[in-house]
């Protein structure tokens, strides 16, 4: 391997190790949940409420980054990315309180999102020509989930080696803020720095597009398949809470449970894309995994909370979580089969991530709710009926689109 493709792999391994470690932060209810609830005594409604923040940011800056993306040479706009968040993961790790942390989860929504998804796919395209996009693309994301992985079980071991829960999720968070800022050095030394001035639209001609193609019924369909299985990847992070409160396991455990999630991140994607190569379609694959994500959902409820069904329900997640990242690795892919103009797959994708991204609005805030309101068992099921439905509804809009297509084709 020549000295070229030494650095471009190893810029492509730095950029996957940014995007696996990035999102950990704003997502790190998902691994500490319980600890970081004790040390600012907040309710699941707050806790809820913090990524609800995170989103009111982030759902328009996945609009608008494409424009800062085109201003600005990836080189400044990642360095920028990584280190700020690394700065707000410092301030985080010191529990500030509520209101403090409703600040930094805003502002975590701007700098890794706006200034940092359109940029990171920008680097990466810059590192090949056009037949190694593919390649590239996969390396990275395959990567990201190993490396994503790797570091939750990584940050759960610090978090087991202190006595005192609150300190080892400290800890741990101070961990995953100073590999970012790390990764924040490394990018403004290696990244390429691009000076080219590239025509970008105005953001006028972006909302013009955008509401162009929001005229495109097509366009909904995909909407909504984004919608339901986004909302059922969010809600996966409460079986973690449910297995620690109704089933006894320990925190320990629940958070290296986040670590296998991602590497089953890994197995969801490779298995799904091979389901439809195989079959030629990935809205059929997305179709039944959401049939059978409705039926896993509907299993948490029948399951009794018994410690004899403890590995019945960790089986039933564990499927859960492949389905779901099947369906996560297709459902912008699935714009071709949508039989959408590649020509607008941009406005298209930005459409789709910015309504399709909406439950982080508002169902970890709801779903909090009903787990105050309602005690034990009660307040959970409500969660699962609400994934359920979604899973239901996943597979119903995928086979109408799938119907849409079909009819479309006899026509033509």
């Amino acid at each position: 391997m020549n000295k070229s493709a030494v650095r471009k792999y190893g810029i492509l391994l730095l950029l996957a190790c940014g995007a696996g470690f990035i999102y950990t932060l704003p997502y790190i209810r998902e691994t500490f949940y319980i600890p970081i609830q004790n040390a600012m005594g907040l309710t699941n409604a707050q806790m809820g409420s913090l990524n609800a923040w995170y989103a009111i940011v982030a759902t328009p800056a996945y609009f608008l980054g494409g424009i800062v993306a085109d201003k600005f040479s990836p080189k400044i706009m990642l360095t920028f990315s990584f280190i700020s968040t690394g700065l707000l993961g410092l301030w985080f790790s010191m529990f500030p309180g509520y209101n403090a942390s409703r600040i930094i989860f805003a502002v975590m929504g701007f700098t890794t999102v706006m200034t940092y998804w359109s940029s990171v796919i920008k680097a990466v395209r810059m590192l090949g020509d056009s037949d190694e996009q593919g390649r590239l693309f996969g390396l990275q994301e395959g990567l990201r989930g190993i490396l994503n992985a790797l570091l939750v079980f990584v940050m759960a071991g610090v978090y087991a080696s202190f006595a005192d829960n609150i300190i080892g999720a400290a800890w741990s968070i101070r961990l995953c803020a100073v590999l970012l800022l790390i990764i924040g050095v490394l990018c403004w030394f290696f990244i390429e720095n691009t000076n080219t001035k590239e025509q970008s639209e105005t953001l006028k001609d972006v909302f013009v597009g955008m509401f162009r193609c929001m005229k495109i019924p097509r366009v909904w369909l995909l909407v909504g398949i984004v919608f339901t299985a986004y909302s059922i990847y969010g809600l996966m992070s409460y079986i973690n809470t449910y297995m620690v409160t109704m089933y006894g396991m320990s925190e320990t455990m629940a958070a290296n449970l986040g670590g296998i999630r991602y590497l089953l991140q890994g197995v969801g994607g490779i298995v799904g894309g091979f389901l439809a190569d195989k079959i030629h379609s990935r809205l059929k694959v997305i179709c039944g995994s959401g049939a059978i994500l409705a039926i896993s959902w509907a299993a948490f409820i029948a399951i009794p909370v018994d410690t004899a069904y403890y590995m019945a329900v960790l089986l039933n997640f564990f499927l859960g979580v492949i389905l779901v990242y099947a369906i996560r690795s297709l459902y912008f892919a699935d714009i071709d089969d949508a039989g959408i103009d590649v020509n607008v797959t941009g406005r298209v994708s930005g459409i789709l991530s910015t309504f399709g991204y909406l439950p982080d609005v508002f169902m970890l805030s709801m779903a909090g709710h009903w787990i105050d309101t309602y005690a034990g068992k009660a307040g959970y099921n409500r969660v699962f009926i609400y994934a359920a439905v979604m899973g239901a509804l996943c597979m119903i809009i995928s086979a109408v689109l799938i119907a849409v297509v079909k009819r479309d084709k006899k026509k033509a």
